[in-house]
């Protein structure tokens, strides 16, 4: 701010200024990042894959004086990601074509300070003053200002690594071209960026944020923890909470488009995504719960929503680039989910790039069987193989970082390829611990970097990264460290509200325990969390932990997230709370918090079974079952049960079809009532079904029938199912068929779970004998007629429909059955069945009575 009548100068805008020497700016919409578009640095944007620092204000001041010397600002734009595209694409045309009095050595220096990158501009305020100091005296002196070179004295006494990258120019081309066919075609393409811990696939795919400005393309990213597998899709979450979070500070006009295009993709299951991503609930508001289905049809559902959710977001007006990083990590459910977004027809508009340390991907492991299928399925798959730095190319980063000659690095160069053997961030970690520790120096008096080999030499520096980490955390404060301990513990990042409530019982504050790792740059602070640099850091930090105390560690984590997390965010945090219990639980002794600790295993369990992650779900309930003792069907008969029955359900759905067989055997004999042997008894059927074992399906069906009382031969005769029927219009007595969807839901527990089984028995039944599906079906409507109607009701309808004709002579009836079980799914939100029952009406049923084309939309 200027005062013209005193030509007094103020600075203004240090609220946003910050006290670390680099930090990182997320990709976030425009409109919502801290500063002045017009004045704002490229890297400020998010989208140069370039830090913050010093630099970024001595672009602004470039700007400033554009401004002053031409009246007009470096560009024009119309909106925020114009401004964007401006700052990250355009040049701005020099001052002294804009005014001809300007001297071509002032609008030289300006158009320095307005550089793209931060390694071409002036790196000191220091030097970009002393060339205007020196153009000041000599218009003072002269009237005039003449040529000179420019940043002679701008040498920076501080080390500052470039963030360019360094013998990689073919991968981002091949990366960018991806996406331009992605934008052009529509077609999805998946492009993997594989190589070692540290070879820079991160860097390299974030070069996708230049490309994205033109098409006003949306970046969502998250990455896979070693330590998190069994937290389903837990990912994905972290990519999407990146799309979903900015939408909420919109104005209100443009959040109600994302509103109303949400909802129309999601309805009627938009709560599947609401767990997914809880932050989806401020937006689409609360959602009515999901019907239950049979495992593969519930995964089937959940992947068709998932597309239809990614598809509000991947569209020709922004195009979606989803980076989903180590995929060597990744938990099986979100591998089969990647497989489905590539391979089906309604997805477009997509790049999906996943990066993975190809050393620790076998031919046995997951991925690879899944990227074939994947390729043979006819999706675009690219991939981009990342090799260590040449030494040239690491000579080219240090002669650029220390600004001297190429051939006065060579021996540098040389030494510090040989001992990081070409890895990008060994290499770089490398040079700032020469810089840490005195032995590359900036000479003040020569005004240059220097250094002696014998020296580094004789230091003796390890070849291991990770040796190197710890060794450059352990020169930070003791309270640092043990921060970062507690960080390593909780993964790759933390949010600030986690980590908040595992440090309760510490004096300190996290954030001023953190600042000097921050400082460092070893974990950056963003978005409400703390992440670590990189996965060799989160390493190094860990391993500070002794490691007989580790499992002590995470116990004691475990206890505070259990004690400080509210109640109604229990299910929330459920698996950070689980996972950091589960890993201490050896050492837990006392019953009580062993039962608990099963409890908590049981609802993970559920939760990931739910959203159709049951390899996750598996290994929960796996630790569950194993906390507890020998007496616990005595004593926790309910939990007990419910761990066994959903393992092996959880066994049954991930393959294990002989281990699920061997689990239900003793299950059975455990089973203390109705309802718990009826869920044993379903299982089963589904079990000899899938083996094609539809005999054995009916004894284990019959056999529950049995204890209630019903002796049925696996092969009735035609009399005794008529007699069922029969008994049907006995109980429908003056009543219409129509009038029976005004009958109250069934609430008995043993009834319900009964109808389940009968329901369950139908499928191999039909295979085996005919009389058997009919007194099959006969009773499980007039179950349903002493007892009221639910969702087994609407499949029992429509079968007696299909079978009331051919079986018994009755075709106008078996119609009004098959149209009762349609209208209850309609009129009473009984959905479990609901394609079975529209499909059986449509193609079986209506033929029967109708034309053809009356059942068209049913079976559709």
């Amino acid at each position: 701010m200027i005062q013209p009548s005193t030509g007094q100068v103020w600075l203004m805008g240090f609220g946003i200024a910050s006290r670390f020497p680099r930090e990182r700016q997320s990709a976030e919409p425009p409109e919502f990042i801290a500063g002045t578009l017009p004045y704002m640095a490229p890297e400020q944007t998010g989208r140069m894959n370039r830090s913050i620092d010093s630099r970024s204000d001595l672009y602004a001041l470039g700007v400033t004086l554009y401004e002053m010397l031409t009246g007009t600002l470096p560009f024009t734009a119309s909106d925020p990601m114009e401004w964007v595209h401006c700052h990250i694409a355009k040049q701005p045309p020099p001052p002294a074509e804009r005014r001809k009095d300007v001297p071509a050595a002032v609008s030289g220096i300006i158009a320095r300070l307005l550089a793209k990158t931060a390694e071409e501009r002036y790196q000191t305020a220091a030097g970009a003053e002393s060339d205007l100091r020196r153009c000041l005296a000599e218009w003072e002196s002269e009237r005039r200002i003449g040529d000179f070179r420019l940043g002679e004295h701008d040498t920076p006494d501080r080390l500052l690594i470039p963030e360019k990258l360094y013998g990689r120019a073919l991968e981002i081309d091949t990366l960018l071209a991806s996406f331009d066919r992605v934008v052009t075609t529509g077609t999805p393409e998946l492009v993997l960026v594989t190589g070692y811990s540290g070879v820079g696939k991160s860097s390299v795919v974030n070069e996708l944020h230049k490309g994205l400005v033109p098409p006003r393309g949306l970046f969502a990213s998250g990455k896979f923890d070693q330590y998190k597998r069994d937290i389903p899709y837990a990912t994905l979450a972290q990519a999407f909470q990146s799309l979903i979070r900015p939408l909420l500070s919109k104005s209100e006009a443009e959040l109600n488009r994302w509103r109303v295009a949400l909802r129309e993709a999601l309805d009627p299951n938009g709560l599947l995504m609401v767990d997914l991503v809880p932050e989806l609930k401020l937006i689409i508001g609360e959602q009515p719960p999901v019907p239950d289905l049979p495992p593969q049809q519930a995964q089937g559902r959940f992947q068709l929503v998932f597309r239809r959710f990614i598809g509000v977001f991947a569209r020709p007006e922004h195009p979606l680039a989803l980076f989903l990083d180590d995929l060597q990590w990744l938990d099986s459910a979100t591998l089969d989910l990647l497989e489905d977004l590539l391979t089906q027809p309604d997805v477009k508009h997509l790049l999906l790039v996943g990066a993975y340390r190809d050393n620790e991907v076998n031919s046995a492991h997951p991925l690879t069987r899944k990227l074939e299928a994947i390729r043979k399925a006819g999706a675009r798959v690219q991939e981009i193989i990342l090799a260590p730095l040449a030494c040239e190319d690491l000579g080219r980063l240090l002669a650029d970082s220390l600004r001297c000659k190429a051939e006065r690095i060579v021996p540098l160069a040389q030494l510090i390829h040989e001992k990081t053997a070409g890895n990008p961030f060994f290499a770089i970690q490398f040079i700032s611990a020469l810089a840490e520790e005195a032995l590359l120096t900036f000479d003040h008096r020569d005004a240059r970097w220097s250094w002696d080999l014998n020296r580094i030499h004789a230091k003796g520096y390890t070849d291991n990264v990770v040796d190197l980490m710890v060794g450059k955390l352990s020169r930070l404060p003791i309270e640092t460290q043990k921060a970062l301990q507690q960080l390593a513990c909780m993964g790759n990042r933390a949010e600030f509200a986690l980590l908040e409530r595992v440090h309760q019982d510490s004096k300190g504050d996290i954030h001023g325990e953190l600042w000097e790792a921050v400082r460092t740059g070893l974990v950056f602070r963003s978005e409400g969390a703390y992440a670590f640099l990189h996965d060799r850091v989160q390493e190094s930090a860990y391993s500070l932990i002794p490691a007989d105390l580790r499992a002590a560690a995470h116990l004691r984590i475990g206890r505070l997230l259990a004690a400080h997390t509210p109640s109604k965010k229990r299910e929330e945090a459920i698996f950070e709370i689980v996972n950091q219990l589960n890993r201490g639980a050896a050492l837990i002794t006392a019953r009580d918090e062993r039962e608990q600790l099963a409890e908590l295993n049981l609802i993970a369990g559920k939760r990931a079974k739910a959203s159709t992650a049951y390899a996750s779900a598996l290994n929960y309930l796996i630790a569950g079952a194993a906390l507890l003792a020998e007496d616990s069907w005595e004593r926790r008969h309910e939990l007990a049960f419910a761990l066994e029955l959903n393992r092996a359900e959880c066994e049954f759905l991930t393959g294990g079809l002989a281990e699920a067989e061997q689990r239900l055997t003793p299950l059975s004999a455990r089973a203390a009532t109705t309802v718990e042997r009826a869920s044993v008894t379903c299982l089963w059927a589904d079990l000899y079904t899938t083996l094609d074992e539809s005999g054995l399906a009916v004894v284990v069906g019959l056999d529950y029938l049995r204890h209630l009382g019903m002796d049925w031969s696996p092969h009735p005769t035609e009399e005794e199912a008529r007699r069922e029927y029969q008994r049907i219009w006995a109980q429908l007595g003056t009543r219409s068929i129509e009038d029976l969807i005004e009958l109250p839901l069934m609430g008995d527990p043993a009834s319900l779970a009964t109808l389940d089984v009968l329901t369950k028995l139908a499928t191999p039944a039909w295979h085996t004998d005919a009389n058997l599906l009919s007194l099959v079906i006969c009773r499980a409507v007039n179950l349903s007629l002493e007892g009221g109607n639910c969702d087994g009701s609407c499949y029992a309808y429509v079968v007696l429909g299909v079978l009331a004709g051919p079986r018994f002579g009755d075709y106008q009836a078996g119609f009004r059955f098959g149209r009762l079980g349609c209208d209850l799914v309609e009129q009473r939100g009984l959905t479990r069945f609901q394609a079975r029952t529209y499909f059986n009406f449509g193609s079986i049923v209506t033929p029967w009575t109708r034309h053809v084309r009356a059942g068209r939309d049913s079976a559709r």
